[in-house]
C-alpha cells in the first residue's frame, strides 16, 4: 500500500528529538521548559467543568445546526460582536483552518503565513493539497516585531489565496497594529484574496496594547476564537470563525461555509451547549493566567535578560523568547546548543529555528509554570547557558534586519517534518517537538 503524497517524510529526525527519547527510555529526568499546557500548571477552574456536565442534559436530544447551536452563536455575538449569523462552531482552530482553506483555495494555489511562527499552517495546507509562501517579520530592538511589507506585496502579486495572520503572534508576541492591518487589506484587494486572523491568544496582552480584526469590513476577514486559551481549557475542544467582509461577498461565502460545517457537523454539543456560561467564566480565568504570564515574564528579564544574553520584547501570548550569543563554545554544536542543554543539564528548551526565527540563535520558553518554579528553571538554564559559552566569543554583530543568518536553519523548505499527533505532543501545547532540523 502507497501513502499518499501528502504523508512523504524527507531527512532525518532532528537530533533534539532522538536525544530526549533517549533520555526518557534511560529513565533520566528532564525539565521541561517548552511546556505550555494549561492544565498542568493550575490554571483554568473546576466551575468550567461543571458548566459542561450541566449542559449535557440539554444535549440528550440531538438537534444539529451546521452553523452551531444558536444559543452558543448569540452568546458570542454578545461578547464579540456581529450577529450570530455570521458565526460557524468548530471542534477546534486547526478544523477552521482546514475548512477556510477548502472554501478559499483550489488544490495547487497557495496560501501566506507568517515566519517567524508556530508550524501548524504548513501541515494544514499540506493536506489540503495547498502550498505556502512567506510573509516575514523582523525584531528590531526595542520596538519589537516589524513587517517585511515587501514579502506582503510579493505574496499578493502571485496571487495567494489567503493571508494567515497570528495575533498576536506564536511565538513573536507581536499583535496587528493599524498600518500593518491596513497593509493586509491592501494586499487581498490586489490578490482577491481573504484575511485569516487567528486570535486564540488575543486577550492575553503583555507589553504590547491588543488589537483585532474581527468585524474588519473592507475585505473578507475569518476570525478565529477558541476555548482552549481562552478557559485554559485545551480538551474542551471548541472553537468559532467569524465571518465579516463586504455584504456581496459575504453571503456567498456564508453559503460555502454552511456546506463545510454541514458536512462534518464535529461539534461536541454539551460544550457548545454551556458556551453562554463557559464565556462569563472565561474573564477571571484570563485574568489569572495574565498575571501568571507577567510575573513570568519580568522573572526571565531579571534572569536572563542581561549580557550576553537578552529577552525579546513581548506584546502578548504564552511564550518568551532568549537570544543567545552567536558563537558557542563548542564549534560542534552550530546555532543551536539545545542537544547539549538537554543532555548535559536534562533541560528541555525550543531552538528558534523550530519557528523560523532567523535573525540570530534563540531559544523559546513557555511562560506559564508557576511563577517559583519558573524563576528556579530561568536559573538554571542560565548556569548552564554560562558553562556552555566560552568567556572572549560574545556578542558578533546580528545580520541586517532581513538576512538570514547562515549558522541558522530554517523548517520551510524541502526538508520539512510532519508533526507528530496533538496527543501528548499538541502542536499548540507541546510544540513542534517532531519538526527535523535541515
Amino acid at each position: 500500500m502507497r501513502l499518499s503524497r501528502r504523508f512523504a517524510r524527507t531527512g532525518q529526525t532532528n537530533e533534539l528529538t532522538l536525544e530526549r527519547a533517549r533520555l526518557e527510555r534511560a529513565g533520566r529526568p528532564v525539565t521541561d521548559l517548552t511546556d505550555s499546557n494549561p492544565t498542568h500548571f493550575g490554571l483554568g477552574s473546576q466551575a468550567v467543568s461543571d458548566a459542561v456536565a450541566r449542559a449535557a442534559a440539554a444535549a440528550r436530544v440531538y438537534q444539529p445546526d451546521p452553523k452551531g447551536p444558536p444559543v452558543a452563536r448569540e452568546a458570542l455575538a454578545a461578547r464579540f460582536g456581529g450577529s450570530p449569523d455570521h458565526y460557524w462552531l468548530t471542534a477546534s482552530t486547526s478544523e477552521a483552518y482546514s475548512w477556510l482553506f477548502a472554501v478559499l483555495a483550489d488544490p495547487g494555489e497557495q496560501v501566506a503565513a507568517p515566519a517567524p511562527g508556530y508550524p501548524l499552517i504548513d501541515p494544514l495546507a499540506r493536506l489540503a493539497d495547498l502550498r505556502v509562501r512567506e510573509v516575514r517579520w523582523h525584531y528590531l530592538e526595542p520596538d519589537g516585531w516589524c513587517l517585511d511589507p515587501m514579502t506582503v506585496k510579493r505574496s499578493a502579486e502571485l496571487g495567494v489565496k489567503a493571508f494567515v495572520l497570528i495575533n498576536p503572534g506564536n511565538p513573536t508576541g507581536a499583535y496587528v497594529d493599524p498600518a500593518t492591518r491596513d497593509l493586509f487589506v491592501e494586499a487581498c484587494r490586489t490578490a482577491r484574496a481573504a484575511l485569516i486572523s487567528d486570535e486564540v491568544f488575543g486577550p492575553f496582552h503583555l507589553e504590547g496594547r491588543p488589537t483585532t480584526l474581527a468585524g474588519c469590513d473592507q475585505v473578507v476577514t475569518f476570525t478565529l476564537g477558541g476555548l482552549s486559551k481562552l478557559l485554559c481549557a485545551p480538551g474542551l475542544k471548541l472553537g468559532w470563525i467569524r465571518l465579516s467582509g463586504p455584504n456581496d461577498q459575504v453571503k456567498a461565502v456564508g453559503e460555502a461555509l454552511d456546506q463545510v460545517a454541514d458536512t462534518f457537523l464535529s461539534v461536541n454539543s454539551p460544550v457548545a451547549l454551556a458556551l453562554p456560561e463557559l464565556l462569563e467564566l472565561s474573564g477571571p480565568v484570563v485574568e489569572r493566567t495574565r498575571r501568571r504570564l507577567e510575573a513570568n515574564l519580568t522573572a526571565l528579564r531579571q534572569v536572563l535578560g542581561q549580557e550576553p544574553f537578552r529577552v525579546r520584547r513581548c506584546d502578548g501570548g504564552w511564550s518568551g523568547i532568549v537570544d543567545l550569543p552567536r558563537e558557542p563554545a563548542d564549534p560542534a554544536l552550530g546555532a543551536d546548543p539545545t542537544v547539549w542543554l538537554v543532555r548535559q543539564a536534562g533541560l528541555a528548551v525550543h531552538p528558534g529555528w523550530f519557528y523560523d526565527i532567523a535573525d540570530h540563535p534563540a531559544l523559546v520558553l513557555s511562560l506559564l509554570p508557576e511563577t517559583d518554579d519558573f524563576q528556579d528553571r530561568c536559573h538554571r538554564l542560565r548556569a548552564a547557558l554560562e558553562t556552555l559559552l566560552a568567556p572572549g566569543r560574545l556578542g558578533r554583530p546580528s545580520p541586517a534586519p532581513g538576512v538570514k543568518d547562515p549558522g541558522q536553519p530554517s523548517r520551510r523548505g524541502s526538508d520539512k517534518a510532519v508533526p507528530k499527533p496533538r496527543s501528548g505532543l499538541a502542536r499548540r501545547s507541546n510544540g513542534p517537538r517532531s519538526r527535523r532540523r535541515p
